[in-house]
């Protein structure tokens, strides 16, 4: 009995090789490194060695039973009417023995054969032996014959010249070597797609990726390699015709020239027919597009092909899986540049990573500059790296409307240039190509667009047409390789969701490389009038504005004394949505106010993005806004909307703890507010002004506004204002040690802070309360203050009032020797000023633990925070650094007493800070 139980006859063909025996021999295969699908056949031969025959060893080899391969058998053949069975099977292995009394087996047909070699995986003719040979009929022996020499013509590997080669090391993209590779296995496993497109941006390396792949899994695919270039996007050449291209293949696999049909189709089917059963490594480079390259595809299971293009294949979609193949990481460009240039190890590392933000960490443009270099030197490294900070500068102004002004971008491409091969000749192809003008056109106007990401949305301002027609052109020519579909996710501020102000659904991102951004923008300097720029960026300016104005930003003078917070979502969900969309594309906002130049469009639009960026915690660029706002208002005259901006900047200078500035904003606010006669700017300009002198430590001027602003807010009836002030002297009484005094004004503006709901203003006085409760002993109080306070500051999202709050309760919890707990209060205080950019608050942070820890050592920390307090405070320029300094220096001094060393990078950062150390090592 064999291993399924099968009786074998006494004639000779039926010898038993056991489970065990077939276990052992897979073992020594699989031990050599092969693998299930090319361990086949060395197996069967060892069979075949050991007695049996040849069909019986091919089933043995797969694993199968008798009864398994008749129910596969009928299984190819849907013939339920006539089905195969075990015993027919046991009998097409024993053919051509005799059954006896003179009656042959039944003998297996070529197409029963060919079944048998599809559930084997193998060819028909490796399952007849010399035995069954001499027995088939002629028809059978002739077929025989063409099917061992389609098996056995060896497809030749290809002359070294015809794979491209390999002028440097290959570097980087390991991620993208890694998925190829992993997409190779699967497929000599018998498992994912055949056919697999690397698409990109010119000159981006698809072809040194494939080149890299094929060079280590070229001797997987025994049959051959075959590498042709289709000069889909090759400059001076025409794309290959498919007819062409098969014929060379034919050729290739030793196809006789005389034998091979005319056309397409005819030498199509040829080459699926001849190709089919055999093994081999296909890379079809620089497809033109699908049409181009869909005639060649070989439909053999065996093969693998392998596709480059600049388009996106989507007409291949079903056929193919795609790769995406994007720039280079810094480190992956720096690391090629550097095999390319040869510069020595201690480069200029600012000036080469200069280059490389201009060459968009493309190859091509890498290979085209450091060839430069390998010849320059670090003089010319350094000359480059400069003449791109200044050509940079030129790229960010605003379109000159003037006729004739000279390319910027113009200047940059013709610097990644080598013995004839330019970067700009790399994307003239495909720009040519591009079968409508209006298309071209719109690859122009992406020279401008302001951000790295653009929409339909935003294209559809800029070049006049509508939503619909722009996101026709945008999916065009991503097609052809001039965007990518962004992978990005929003910032952590930015919504999570796509804002959709503008009634676009489902708005999909792409993504402008820089090197496309230049050629467009070379070529719009080339061919557009300087006042259709001029007019396309207006267009975009208005567009924005247009949503910026339905955010319902808040005027400066409305929310002054209080935290400016957005309105609830879902009191104007279309104002939520557009705030949304300003958050989102702020990058892009910004450009466009840095592009768009001077005019009352663009001012508006850097007021109300400020506006809505300030509230969000991006000072610098709200500052940034502020100041092209004024500029604009300032050349129009109006004056009192450059009372407001003043106002607003001083607001931001006041938050970013920029005291100075943010004094002589609101100064100069005041002095408007007053030549104007408007009392209530005038007020606000006062409180905003004493909150900065109060914050510096200037109480007596600080009071004088206080008291001015809480004059006017009680003549105009404006109970709100009215309470900031009062809370605004409770808090420079308090740090001035008046304790009952603020006691009263706190009191006071929580008497008026209830009643009109100021949520705001009731929490900063309930903090107050607590901080002055605290220094009358009332410990309990004071905490159940400070935690409401708390509470509140949550609820409005006040991360200053949170981390005020903390502190408070840190010093109750140190006041009750509770120290675990208030160093948690603490840090966590620190934590939050941080994450909101608050240097004031980590100061004060600081110099509380430094507090705490001089309560449990040891003293270098004390010194360690007083000193990193003392750094902040003196860069906001506030008087309580004197007293910090002050602490610090007889911190240092306890140390040198008690002989406490005080590491080494403490005393640097101390000595840098002017703090006179003695011998305390």
């Amino acid at each position: 009995m064999s291993r399924n139980g099968e009786s074998e006859g006494p004639d000779g063909h039926g010898h038993d090789v056991g489970a065990d025996t077939r276990k052992q021999l897979r073992g020594i295969l699989r031990r050599i490194g092969l693998r299930e699908n090319e361990l086949l056949e060395p197996l069967a031969a060892e069979l075949r060695q050991r007695g049996c025959r040849p069909r019986k060893a091919w089933r043995l080899a797969n694993e199968l039973t008798q009864q398994e391969v008749a129910e596969e058998f009928n299984r190819l053949t849907g013939k339920a009417s006539a089905p195969m069975k075990a015993a027919r099977i046991s009998e097409y292995e024993a053919w051509p023995g005799m059954r006896g009394a003179g009656r042959s087996r039944p003998r297996p047909t070529v197409d029963a054969l060919r079944l048998l070699a599809t559930i084997y995986r193998t060819s028909w003719d490796q399952l007849v032996d010399t035995a069954d040979l001499e027995c088939m009929p002629w028809t059978d022996r002739a077929a025989f014959r063409t099917e061992l020499a389609r098996r056995c013509t060896t497809l030749p590997r290809m002359a070294g010249g015809a794979v491209p080669g390999e002028m440097v090391r290959f570097v980087g993209r390991e991620r993208q070597v890694a998925e190829l590779r992993q997409r190779i296995e699967r497929h000599l496993e018998h498992d994912g797609p055949s056919v697999h497109v690397v698409n990109g941006l010119a000159g981006i390396g698809k072809t040194a990726l494939v080149r890299c792949v094929v060079d280590a899994h070229a001797e997987r695919y025994p049959d051959g390699l075959i590498w042709e270039d289709l000069h889909g996007h090759t400059a001076g050449r025409t794309p290959r015709s498919a007819a062409d291209v098969l014929e060379q293949l034919l050729l290739k696999i030793g196809v006789a020239p005389e034998t091979i049909d005319g056309g397409v189709e005819r030498r199509g089917h040829r080459w699926r027919d001849e190709i089919r059963g055999h093994r081999v490594l296909i890379v079809f480079d620089n497809a033109l597009d699908s049409q181009h390259v869909l005639p060649l595809l070989p439909r053999a299971r065996d093969c693998l092909v392998l596709i480059t293009s600049r388009r996106r294949l989507t007409g291949l979609a079903g056929a193919a899986a795609p790769l995406q193949l994007d720039p280079m990481t810094m480190a992956e460009a720096e690391e090629f540049f550097l095999e390319l240039s040869h510069l020595p190890t201690d480069y200029d590392v600012g000036a080469v990573r200069r280059i490389l933000d201009t060459a968009g960490r493309l190859p091509l443009a890498i290979r085209l500059i450091a060839g430069q270099i390998a010849h320059g030197g670090e003089d010319v490294l350094t000359a480059l790296a400069a003449e791109f900070d200044s050509l940079a500068e030129g790229l960010r102004q605003a379109p000159d409307d003037r006729a004739g002004s000279e390319s910027v971008a113009d200047h940059i491409l013709d610097r990644f240039a080598a013995e004839g091969e330019t970067l700009r000749a790399a994307f003239e192809l495909s720009y040519q190509r591009l079968p409508d003008p209006e298309l071209r056109r719109v690859v122009r106007l992406l020279g401008w667009f302001p951000g790295p990401e653009i929409t339909a949305g935003m294209l559809a301002p800029m070049a006049a047409v509508s939503e619909p027609t722009a996101g026709t052109f945008i999916h065009r020519i991503s097609e052809v390789g001039f965007l990518d579909r962004a992978k990005r996710l929003p910032e952590p501020s930015a919504p999570t969701r796509e804002p959709r102000p503008t009634g676009s659904a489902g708005a999909v991102r792409y993504r402008i490389h820089d090197v496309t951004r230049l050629f467009s923008r070379a070529q719009a300097d080339l061919e557009d009038m300087a006042s259709e720029r001029v007019a396309a960026m207006a267009r975009l300016v208005r567009h924005c504005l247009g949503i910026a104005r339905a955010a319902g930003v808040p005027r400066p003078f409305d929310i002054a004394g209080s935290f400016p917070t957005p309105p609830p979502r879902e009191s104007d969900p279309a104002a939520a949505t557009a705030r949304d969309w300003l958050t989102t594309e702020r990058e892009m906002l910004l450009g466009c106010i840095r592009v768009a130049g001077s005019s009352p469009d663009s001012g508006e639009l850097a007021r109300l993005l400020g506006s809505h960026l300030s509230a969000l915690g991006y000072w610098s660029d709200a500052r940034w806004l502020f100041v092209r706002a004024l500029d604009s208002t300032r050349g129009l005259g109006d004056r009192l909307t450059e009372c407001d901006i003043l106002y607003e900047l001083g607001t931001v200078h006041r938050r970013a703890c920029d005291y100075d500035t943010a004094a002589k904003c609101f100064e100069e606010a005041r002095i408007i507010a007053v030549q104007l006669g408007d009392q209530l700017r005038t007020a606000c300009a006062l409180w905003g002004y004493a909150e900065v002198t109060r914050h510096i430590g200037d109480y007596h001027p600080a009071s004088r506004a206080y008291l001015g602003a809480l004059a006017i807010a009680r003549q105009l009836g404006n109970p709100k204002f009215e309470g900031s002030n009062l809370r605004g002297l409770g808090h420079l009484e308090r740090t001035r040690g008046a304790w009952e005094i603020a006691h009263d004004y706190y009191l006071s503006a929580l008497g008026i802070a209830g009643p009109i709901g100021d949520r705001y203003s009731l929490g900063w006085s309930l903090w107050g309360l607590g901080l002055i409760t605290r220094e009358t002993g009332d410990l309990d109080t004071a905490r159940a203050q400070l935690v409401d306070a708390h509470g509140i500051a949550g609820d409005i999202s006040d991360a200053l009032l949170q981390a005020d709050t903390l502190r408070g309760l840190g010093q109750i919890a140190c006041d009750v020797r509770d120290l675990d707990a208030a160093q948690e209060f603490f840090a966590d205080s620190m934590d939050i000023a941080r994450r909101n950019r608050d240097p004031h608050g980590e100061a004060d942070a600081l110099r509380a633990l430094a507090g705490l820890v001089s309560e449990v050592g040891p003293e270098w920390r004390v010194c360690d925070f007083l000193g990193k307090a003392l750094a902040r405070y003196q860069s906001m320029g506030v008087k309580v650094a004197e007293q910090v300094r002050a602490d610090l220096q007889q911190a240092v001094s306890r140390c040198a007493r008690s002989q406490v060393r005080i590491p080494e990078q403490v005393r640097e950062d101390l000595l840098a800070l002017g703090v006179e150390l003695t011998d305390s090592r």
